[in-house]
């Protein structure tokens, strides 16, 4: 366990990057090195089988909502947490994850990983590794950049190769109370993400799909289909966010009934 020198940021156990990967960082490294690697957390073994997964089940595949159910494995057991949630999903409703693509205002159905979380606050509580929004926060999906696409950026580089437009990528800070809690769902998401120590700017060796999109995220409704994101409201936002822990390896499955009924079988498969 490494500690930063007197006047930095006190104990510091893991950073990881957008993709999840922790690195650890030791005695007498400068804060000037750490600038942008803004998910502090220790480092954890994810557990077989998970032991945290959130349920979000809409009528059909065109519905626009769904109903978030939270559910802790308790022995062999799965016991419910909390009551049930009214969500939003995205104006077109699910689409299956094979299937999705970009701008098509569809969720996409599946089980996915919950890695990471954001959000406007300090993240006070919060067990996954978090992210504090800033006015350089972006999330860019832009297809003509695929190092880029759907990964975190914590400033924008000069040079930058994905578009600053509102269409091809987020300004988190401008999305307001949506993003004051958020977590990420892990649909498309790149491996291998490093920092280029020239730029800055936060690239993956092994991009993902730029044909499917990116973006997706658990995060505060504001009364409406979003654009392929599930919505709740701020209070249940809370709570699943103070309740996600990594070392539960939390999962997320959505989808329609016909997908989702059997989600206890598919969450053990992945």
């Amino acid at each position: 366990m490494c500690r930063m020198p007197a006047g930095g940021d006190g104990q510091v156990r893991g950073l990881l990057s957008a993709t999840g990967a922790v690195r650890t960082y030791c005695v007498g490294m400068p804060v000037s090195m750490l600038l942008g690697l803004t998910w502090v957390v220790p480092p954890v073994e994810q557990p077989a089988p998970p032991q945290q997964v959130v349920v979000v089940t809409s009528r059909s595949w065109g519905s626009q909502r769904a109903t978030l159910r939270r559910f802790a494995r308790v022995g062999s057991s799965w016991v419910r947490v909390g009551p049930p949630a009214r969500a939003w999903l995205g104006v077109n409703g699910f689409a299956a994850k094979r299937a999705r693509r970009q701008n098509s205002g569809q969720t996409p159905a599946g089980v996915f990983s919950l890695p990471q979380a954001f959000g406007a606050g300090p993240g006070d509580g919060v067990r996954l590794p978090y992210h504090r929004i800033t006015p350089q926060s972006f999330w860019p999906y832009d297809p003509r950049d695929p190092r880029t696409y759907n990964v975190l950026q914590t400033r924008r580089a000069d040079g930058a190769r994905w578009r600053n437009d509102g269409q091809w990528s987020e300004r988190l800070a401008a999305y307001g109370a949506q993003y004051r809690y958020g977590v990420v769902i892990g649909y498309n998401l790149p491996r291998s993400v490093y920092r280029d120590r020239g730029t800055g700017e936060w690239r993956t060796r092994t991009p993902a799909r730029t044909d499917k999109g990116g973006g997706i995220f658990l995060h505060v409704d504001r009364g409406r289909p979003t654009a392929g994101c599930v919505a709740v409201s701020r209070a249940q936002m809370h709570r699943i966010l103070h309740w996600l822990d990594p070392a539960a390896g939390p999962r997320i499955v959505m989808g329609p009934k016909a997908l989702t009924r059997d989600w206890r079988q598919r969450v053990a498969k992945n």
